[in-house]
């Protein structure tokens, strides 16, 4: 990707966090953007496989966010991700999702930023996953006594 591509990704990046910070005061338009994103990550699974593990963990913390299960991560964590995931969605960024090959680039870089700067958090709530699980497990196993 070309210096200029990635700032424009940068730029429009910051712009989908803004539009983030939004939808987050509307719970049902934002299930609607993660659902997009889901979509669209499954269906191009291929490209997105150099962030495939940590964007799942992103879509989970975000649906449990919105859901209210998880409340631990920060405002501005939970809006990086959605911006990402918004960045993800609009065909039309700094290079366009339409192009063979070279579409997801962008998409790929805005996600590895976005990674990056919620990296702790997103650790935060995979220690919180396992501990849910397995208090689950713990749950099964007393009721089977």
């Amino acid at each position: 990707m070309q210096t200029t591509e990635k700032k424009k990704a940068r730029q429009l990046f910051e712009k989908f966090k803004g539009k983030a910070s939004e939808l987050l005061n509307n719970p049902d338009k934002a299930r609607v953007v993660l659902k997009q994103g889901i979509d669209k990550a499954f269906d191009n699974e291929g490209p997105l496989a150099e962030v495939w593990h940590d964007l799942q963990l992103m879509f989970a913390l975000l649906k449990d966010w919105i859901r209210g299960n998880y409340d631990k991560a920060p405002k501005r964590a939970v809006t990086a991700i959605l911006g990402g995931i918004i960045y993800l969605v609009v065909p039309l960024d700094a290079i366009p999702d339409f192009i063979p090959v070279l579409g997801l680039v962008d998409d790929v870089y805005v996600l590895n930023l976005v990674r990056k700067q919620v990296r702790a958090d997103l650790n935060e709530y995979n220690e919180w996953l396992m501990e849910q699980e397995t208090s689950t497990i713990e749950d099964n196993e007393q009721g089977e006594s």
